[in-house]
């Protein structure tokens, strides 16, 4: 069965430092495992939408939970789909700019500007949003 899960996770670092080890394991594992998804990061925080078969997207959270990299993990979303969204994208990273912020605020108008005080209920609708946006690199 095909699921996403989307999660939020503070950096250990509070820097974008991690980043680029994260994003070539990411890149190295979801191939293997025939997982898909993409990668938010802003101000510390990191944001990712995951999809593929159950046991191996559970198998890759449970290693993502367990990673000292990650602090404050939240499981948002974790739901069967019937297809994927990003069936051609091993991770793809989002640079923030004033378009991708807007969408942000349209989904969480409350809300400062902090990917893990997103609501559950709309993260993974604001990650296809932001999607559509320009500023995005395909890893």
């Amino acid at each position: 069965m095909l699921i996403r899960l989307v999660y939020a996770s503070r950096s250990q670092n509070q820097s974008a430092q991690d980043l680029p080890a994260i994003l070539e394991w990411s890149r190295r594992a979801n191939s293997e495992l025939e997982v898909t998804g993409v990668l938010c990061y802003l101000d510390g925080v990191y944001m990712q939408y995951l999809e593929g078969e159950e046991s191996a997207v559970d198998a890759l959270f449970k290693r993502i939970h367990a990673d000292s990299r990650h602090q404050g993990v939240a499981l948002l979303e974790r739901r069967a789909i019937s297809r994927r969204a990003f069936p051609e994208w091993s991770m793809a990273l989002l640079d923030w700019n004033d378009n991708t912020r807007a969408i942000f605020r349209s989904f969480s108008p409350e809300a400062r500007l902090d990917l893990h005080a997103v609501d559950p209920g709309t993260a993974a609708p604001m990650l296809r949003a932001l999607v559509r946006a320009p500023g995005w690199k395909l890893l």
